[in-house]
């Protein structure tokens, strides 16, 4: 998920950032960023919740409650991957087919078919997923402009030894951390958006703490390692409102505050 659409979830899904390795080659994304000749890390945002649990958006019946409030580009595009290349999408899909969190995925075949629903030799033609995945690759340009590339200036200082820093970062998954240094970074623009920030936050550590006390609730050992992370994430967010809170009042002076307000607070 976007940040912008985390911002319009807050109530609903506990956000972070997600640091990533990936190799550097052709088929990299737009939103990863160099380390060294042969290795990239992607910086995203991402909704993260309890293993045990399914999606926090399923109403009772099931079905996604989220359809009249602006269901997340990401979820739109399934089974397609909006941060994987158009070309490659048909390996998205044969695991998909295959993996056990897609039990009656058996609609998707292999191979070049007139009427395929979704790829046709290499091309997305269902034009909601189609829209979908151009979104949600837009919104990932414009937030690295936003704050991903200042968060990444800041990381590219540790990585002044490029084998100790990848070290920190899962060959097979993601590294995530609060979202604070994208807050931070928003929230220093200008004072309508540290305002905004705020208010996520508030409503960021009241979700964590509601999760956190359900958690508890149904005691499950695998639950504690989560409710660890959580209890971090809300520390961390505190921490950033105490510093939103003590800037100074100013309005959007550049051109970078400007295009953050048109995309946040619009």
């Amino acid at each position: 998920m976007s940040l912008r659409e985390l911002f319009e979830h807050r109530d609903v899904f506990v956000g972070c950032i997600a640091l990533g390795r990936i190799p550097r080659d052709a088929d990299a994304p737009p939103h990863a960023f160099p380390v060294d000749d042969a290795n990239a890390i992607t910086i995203t945002t991402l909704a993260l919740d309890y293993p045990s649990l399914g999606c926090p958006a399923l109403a009772h019946d099931g079905l996604c409650s989220l359809h009249a409030k602006g269901k997340p580009d990401q979820c739109i595009a399934v089974p397609l991957d909006p941060l994987v290349p158009d070309h490659l999408q048909h390996a998205v899909l044969a695991q998909r087919s295959h993996g056990a969190g897609w039990i009656g995925a058996q609609c998707i075949r292999p191979g070049e078919h007139a009427g395929a629903l979704l790829l046709r030799a290499g091309q997305i033609v269902d034009e909601e997923a189609k829209a979908a995945v151009q979104r949600r690759r837009h919104a990932l340009s414009i937030e690295r402009a936003l704050w991903a590339a200042p968060l990444f200036d800041v990381l590219r200082r540790d990585f002044a030894d490029p084998r100790r820093a990848l070290a920190m970062f899962p060959s097979d998954g993601y590294r995530t951390i609060a979202s604070v240094p994208a807050l931070i970074g928003i929230g220093t623009l200008s004072t309508a958006l540290a305002r905004s920030c705020i208010a996520y936050i508030d409503a960021q550590t009241a979700l964590i703490r509601r999760n956190v006390a359900h958690a508890v609730q149904r005691r499950r050992l695998d639950d504690r390692p989560m409710t660890h992370t959580l209890r971090g994430f809300s520390d961390a967010l505190q921490d950033a409102r105490a510093h939103l809170c003590a800037l100074p009042q100013r309005g959007a002076a550049t051109a970078l505050a400007k295009e953050a307000e048109a995309w946040f607070l619009a």
